[in-house]
């Protein structure tokens, strides 16, 4: 963990340099440091003026389509989703939801 240090020596910045050269993660980099991830990119970043690319593991997960985006791509004569598809469940619980939560008591 960090132990809240501003300044960064030379010995650390050329750790990091080296350890980041030779295929080490940040995560491992920042752990064997003593400082956090971002912090040690940010070094290397500054130090070699080159910026991190991000990789395959560090971009965002696909997001899912929304509903109204699935409804566009069905045929209009295609058979009805079938009972548990997860389409059907969220709209089922939604309608749960809503009845019990937004019907006004009598």
């Amino acid at each position: 963990m960090t132990d809240g240090r501003k300044t960064w020596t030379p010995e650390e910045i050329s750790l990091v340099v080296s350890l980041r050269n030779q295929g080490h993660g940040w995560r491992a980099i920042a752990r064997h440091i003593g400082r956090s991830d971002v912090m040690c990119r940010y070094q290397y970043e500054r130090h070699t003026g080159e910026p991190v690319k991000a990789t395959p593991r560090q971009q965002a997960e696909p997001v899912t389509p929304r509903v109204s985006d699935i409804r566009a791509e069905r045929a209009p004569d295609s058979p009805p989703l079938p009972v548990g598809h997860p389409i059907v469940m969220r709209a089922l619980w939604s309608g749960i939801t809503q009845r019990v939560y937004c019907e006004p008591k009598n």
